[in-house]
């Protein structure tokens, strides 16, 4: 069923290609990432991984006029030791409107670039494996000012599957040198078609609301910004009823960068949370912070490349990760 899904969307790209001999723009995106990430956890409140592998996205289609277009193509994760196709290709079919300030995208896109949360509420692990979203994006976008809504349909409901979806808002704003951030999103996972014993439709929801301010226009720093704020999460499973437990705990972060060389550390300091999604870290740990040193030896219009060494501190112990990314973009996606 794989091989004939795999040739069927492969036949879709093909199919597609003479349409630049009447369409106003032919238009192609293809981009590799490499990754590497090495996750030396010897504690309770994560689980220890080694996740390496390259990841090729691509597609083609139309640019109908200056506002309208379609794409359809694929996103493959090749993770070194499994087999060929061992993980299924990603489909990416979407239309999208690209105004002066609203856009709209419907169908498969990629997450990244799209709908980007803080690890706390969507965790790296789960970007990996999961690269698109399969669903509708709503953007504005007017001077200092930006946000998104989202709709992500996870898993399709059967005897087998949950129907899952997750839905969210982000927003930034930057009056002069100050930073305003807002994350808001919810997992509703459903069960599976019919009643199975010990299965009740569980809720998750959550937030993070941040306030800063940009100092790199005053220091010689390629980047220097502060931001803090109020990280909250609440979960019910229906089993026990209609209620929410609500859990909140404070969030700080500082990113220092000139020019390639850089640190961020992040503070969470309160409550074990809820996220469906986030990292562990933030969901078995009232005290948690992370230091992570980076260094990028390839910065290019088209090839990036950047390795990092994070120091993770949950509840005074102490674990390490070491990551290397490499994205080469041959044509946006």
């Amino acid at each position: 069923m794989l091989r004939y899904t795999f040739l069927a969307l492969f036949g879709l790209l093909f199919c597609l290609l003479p349409i630049h001999l009447f369409a106003q723009k032919f238009e192609y995106g293809l981009q590799y990432d490499g990754i590497g990430d090495n996750r030396e956890y010897f504690s309770e409140y994560n689980a220890p991984e080694t996740i390496l592998g390259s990841r090729l996205n691509f597609d083609v289609g139309t640019r109908i006029d200056s506002v309208h277009r379609f794409r359809a193509g694929l996103s493959y994760f090749y993770e070194y030791g499994a087999g060929l196709l061992e993980l299924n290709p990603q489909p990416i079919l979407y239309y999208a409107f690209d105004g002066v300030k609203w856009g709209f995208k419907m169908g498969a896109f990629m997450r990244k670039g799209n709908v980007d949360y803080p690890h706390a509420i969507v965790s790296e692990r789960y970007e990996y494996y999961n690269p698109t979203v399969d669903g509708l994006l709503v953007s504005y976008r007017n001077g200092n000012t930006k946000m998104n809504v989202f709709t992500d349909w996870v898993s399709r409901q059967d005897s087998v599957r949950h129907e899952q979806f997750m839905a969210g808002f982000t927003g930034r704003q930057n009056p002069g040198n100050f930073i305003f951030e807002e994350y808001w999103y919810m997992f509703h996972d459903a069960g599976r078609m019919g009643f199975y014993e010990g299965e009740y439709i569980k809720d998750y929801t959550g937030a993070l609301l941040l306030a800063g301010y940009d100092f790199s226009s005053l220091t010689p720093f390629t980047i220097l910004t502060v931001k803090t704020g109020i990280l909250s999460s609440a979960f019910r499973d229906r089993e026990n009823g209609s209620s929410f437990n609500l859990k909140s705990s404070s969030y700080s972060e500082v990113v220092l960068d000139y020019k390639g060389f850089g640190v961020e550390a992040f503070l969470k300091y309160g409550s074990e949370h809820d996220f469906s999604h986030g990292d562990n870290f933030y969901n078995t740990t009232d005290s948690y912070s992370r230091v992570r040193f980076y260094v990028t030896p390839f910065s290019f219009d088209r090839v990036k490349g950047r390795f990092s060494w994070s120091f993770h501190f949950a509840n005074d112990v102490l674990d390490q990760q070491q990551q290397f990314s490499l994205i080469y973009c041959f044509s946006e996606l």
